[in-house]
């Protein structure tokens, strides 16, 4: 149904009433309703010569004055001029006094509305639209605008009764579509979003804005390709679309091409200066091309134009942590509320030997009851190095919690493993990601199980079954890690490939919550513990009696450890002709 019959079928309704209102002597409804389809439609035939009638045959109803008298055509064109041209307060002004002289202007209040929602006066908003819509229930952009308040309000389910209603009214709304597929997508009903986006652009084929959100959406969904071409689709339509060249960077980085996100971001930056999260996300993949000066400049501008901006401090904090510049991490951290800002604040706290803060953090997050693997390894750590023990709620003793599989026994190895994750590595389907901690190797980047998802599917069944097994083998442990296992999780892998007198430091995964390793090749020996893999609470022993602090455990080609992710871990050197290959994975809750 195209825009114009959806109009006429509502313009219809509304003539029907006004018949009716007609008969049953409700003169003023009728006018009303006659005044509404004029404001739709200006020059309806029929609704301009009935309200003359009635103007005619009842001249001295005031209520009929009231409901048919309409604003001069420019004095509605200086409001539209001022609210375009950003001049809300002054837009405001005006509308509420045009309003006072005619209060029934069903398109000055659905103005109204609009400009409360620019200034941020959400609720106010909110009655204005409630507002229009009694005096004209069919007004579908009403609701739609209603719906968009509504999704501000952080009121999603509201919002999509809203986008629905419009969307009832006037089945072709493409942006109404549009807007309902951000609150699904808000809601975490991706499918159902995409599906919005769709129906949007099938509508309206040259609507930007639904091509870069689907791409948005896509992304979520793990079809980060696709998702590509709907942010290219965007900014061909709209070139200087700022937040579709954002949206590209994002699935830009997702895909590892860092260069052609730099290239994206850059170009959002240049159309709109004042792009704190493009600042940001810029910091992302410079810091990941190991341009951490200008990674640095990045963040710190996007903090300058947004000082509350709690992702790019946290990002910042994790940049200077990383430099081992732990006080002014620290900083960052304090001042944001993202992620993981409070958890790395206690690491930098216990590498800084700031042991009364520290043990202030850590008491916090204990009476809290949070369970997290950084809490876990820093309580560990912590009572090795001052002797002071504190309960652990994720897990006090994880060297307990150590398990070798030799796969070997159960699956074909070379034909899942081996082949697929050589593909992988000499076709190079994989950028490299910059792995400071990694000497003699490389390390792909991104979550191999998203990028190559098809590919790598049988290896990632065999992981979730064995993850199962590990879980039911220590079902009647009471660590926390165990009693509040993740009800639901996905994998993140990555392939570790070194050379001859390659290894690893150590390290721990913070975002996981328990880790795992598959020995895809393990090159011969030279010597007794080349090549091992060493799982260990501190990097480094504190006191004598701390000698068993650590497992080193010999692995060889069809090998798999699972470990809690809270356990620092590292390689010991090795000395071969063969590269060793490691498929490395984070269980992370979801």
């Amino acid at each position: 149904m195209n825009n114009q019959n959806s109009q006429q079928l509502t313009i219809q309704q509304a003539i029907s009433r006004a018949k009716k209102a007609v008969k049953q002597g409700k003169i003023a409804e009728a006018a009303e309703l006659y005044t509404a389809i004029l404001q739709q439609q200006p020059n309806h035939p029929f609704a301009k010569k009935k309200l003359r009638k009635l103007q005619k045959e009842f001249p001295q109803s005031p209520s009929l004055e009231e409901k048919t008298s309409s604003p001069p055509q420019d004095e509605i064109a200086t409001l539209m001029n001022l609210y375009h041209s950003g001049q809300m307060a002054e837009a405001e002004q005006a509308c509420r006094e045009l309003l006072n002289t005619y209060p029934q202007t069903l398109n000055a209040i659905n103005l109204l509305g609009a400009i409360l929602q620019g200034q941020g006066k959400l609720q106010e908003a909110v009655q204005a639209y409630n507002k229009a819509i009694q005096l004209n229930p069919d007004y579908a952009e009403v609701h739609s605008n209603l719906g968009n308040t509504l999704q501000k309000l952080g009121r999603s389910k509201d919002a999509e009764a809203s986008y629905r209603k419009a969307i009832a009214l006037k089945p072709d709304y493409a942006k109404a579509h549009s807007n309902l597929g951000n609150t699904l997508q808000e809601l975490g009903r991706s499918k159902d979003a995409e599906a919005s986006y769709r129906k949007a652009i099938a509508l309206d084929p040259d609507f930007a804005e639904p091509h870069s959100n689907l791409g948005n959406t896509l992304q979520k969904l793990g079809r980060s390709k696709d998702a590509e071409a709907s942010h290219r689709k965007a900014i061909a339509l709209k070139p200087d679309f700022p937040e579709a060249h954002y949206n590209l960077g994002n699935t830009l980085q997702e895909l590892v091409r860092l260069q052609d996100a730099e290239a994206s971001y850059k170009k959002a930056i240049a159309l709109k200066p004042d792009y704190a999260k493009a600042h940001s996300n810029l910091g992302n993949t410079l810091r990941d091309l190991g341009r951490l000066e200008e990674a640095e400049a990045s963040y710190r501008k996007a903090i300058a134009l947004k000082s509350d901006y709690a992702d790019a401090r946290y990002n910042l904090g994790l940049l200077l942590s990383e430099a081992k510049q732990y006080e002014k991490a620290a900083e960052q951290f304090k001042l944001s509320t993202f992620g993981e800002s409070k958890h790395y604040l206690l690491r930098c706290l216990y590498l800084q030997d700031e042991k009364s803060l520290f043990f202030d953090q850590l008491d916090y997050f204990i009476n809290q009851g949070e369970i997290h693997p950084m809490i876990g390894s820093l309580g560990c750590r912590s009572t090795l190095r001052y002797g002071t023990e504190r309960p652990n709620l994720f897990c006090k003793d994880p060297l307990k919690y150590v398990v070798k599989t030799d796969l070997n026994n159960q699956y074909d190895f070379e034909k899942i493993f081996v082949k697929t994750t050589r593909t992988i590595l000499n076709e190079n389907r994989i950028p490299d990601k910059r792995q400071k901690l990694l000497t003699n190797g490389r390390q792909t980047s991104g979550n191999l199980f998203d990028l190559e998802s098809d590919f790598t599917e049988e290896i990632q069944k065999i992981i979730r079954s064995e993850i199962g097994k590990y879980q039911a083998h220590f079902k009647s442990s009471e660590e926390g890690f165990i009693t509040s296992w993740p009800t639901d999780y996905s994998l993140y892998g990555w392939l570790v490939s070194m050379k001859s007198g390659g290894k690893l430091r150590p390290h721990m995964h913070e975002n996981g919550w328990i880790s795992g390793s598959i020995y895809i090749n393990v090159p011969p020996k030279s010597k007794t513990e080349s090549g091992n893999f060493v799982v260990c609470i501190e990097e480094e022993y504190l006191t004598g009696e701390n000698k068993n602090q650590e497992q080193n455990i010999g692995v060889v080609t069809g090998s798999m450890c699972l470990f809690p992710a809270s356990l620092l871990h590292y390689t010991i050197p090795f000395e071969a002709e063969e590269e060793r290959i490691v498929l490395a994975f984070d269980v992370v809750p979801v």
